[in-house]
């Protein structure tokens, strides 16, 4: 994966929030608005198609379409946001999940982008999505064709939630429901762990680490920053249910994983031990 530097062993240097910075480098912020501008002209362009191709085709045109639609694009957004030097994103274990079938990825939420760095490296992934990001004219079309699950039904999002397993395509859920806010995590949703627990899918989690406030929740898409925005990427445990164990006790497990190897800055959040 281009975008991916795997190949750093230098620890991420830490920015401050750019949602302060009272005089950004006009050079810069042209290059953090080029990229967030192209991400919603790239969705505004393709999505329609998508749209249209869902309602003439509907069935007949399998969700691994729309995912690997979907997988390119944010895959080439986020090499050209790389290479213009806004982001800097380390995933050093991407490689292992390209085989990843029948799974539920469990990552904790600190940005905007978790989504898109996760979708665009792991193949057969559908994820629960917002229910007005569905609607959108920028991600709804090629979200629809790629089979994406709204969240704002909760019996209908565990059958499909659950349809999609069974299918072999990997479930991509965010257990805080939102973007972490003030502490290392958000409390869980028993949701995700629901869904775990009825199909016997393993969990594998995955934690991320953001340096700077930039696209955290609170913090403006177009708030000045000081590139390049960094994020790193570690595979977790891959966790299954334990015999007897309910929805709560799993969802309650997971977080109490989570608190205890991430820490919550202010500025940044970091993973402590991604074992």
């Amino acid at each position: 994966m281009a975008f991916v530097r795997a190949e750093s062993t230098r620890p991420l240097a830490g920015h401050p929030d750019g949602s302060s910075l009272p005089w950004p480098k006009w050079g810069d912020y042209l290059k953090q608005m080029t990229s967030a501008i192209s991400f919603f002209a790239i969705g505004l362009m393709v999505s329609p198609v998508c749209a249209l191709l869902s309602r003439c085709f509907g069935t007949r045109i399998p969700s691994s379409t729309g995912q690997t639609i979907i997988r390119g694009l944010f895959k080439g957004w986020l090499w050209f946001s790389c290479r213009i030097g806004v982001f800097e994103i380390e995933f050093p274990e991407a490689e292992k999940l390209q085989h990843l079938r029948g799974t539920v990825l469990a990552p904790n939420h600190p940005s905007l982008i978790d989504a898109v760095i996760i979708l665009s490296v792991v193949p057969h992934t559908v994820c629960i999505m917002r229910a007005n990001l569905i609607e959108s004219p920028f991600l709804g079309g090629a979200a629809r064709l790629a089979g994406f699950v709204p969240n704002d039904k909760g019996p209908a999002l565990i059958r499909r939630g659950m349809e999609k397993l069974e299918g072999g395509e990997n479930l991509l859920i965010f257990p805080e429901g939102t973007r972490t806010s003030t502490l290392a995590i958000n409390p869980f949703k028993n949701g995700f762990a629901l869904i775990a627990k009825k199909t016997g899918a393993s969990i594998q989690t995955v934690l991320i680490e953001r340096r700077g406030r930039y696209l955290s929740k609170g913090v403006s898409l177009f708030s000045p920053g000081r590139i390049p925005f960094r994020f790193r990427l570690r595979l977790g445990q891959l966790i299954r249910a334990d015999s007897g164990e309910s929805e709560q006790q799993l969802a309650a497990r997971l977080e109490e994983y989570f608190r205890g190897r991430l820490e919550n800055t202010g500025e940044d959040l970091r993973i402590l031990d991604p074992s």
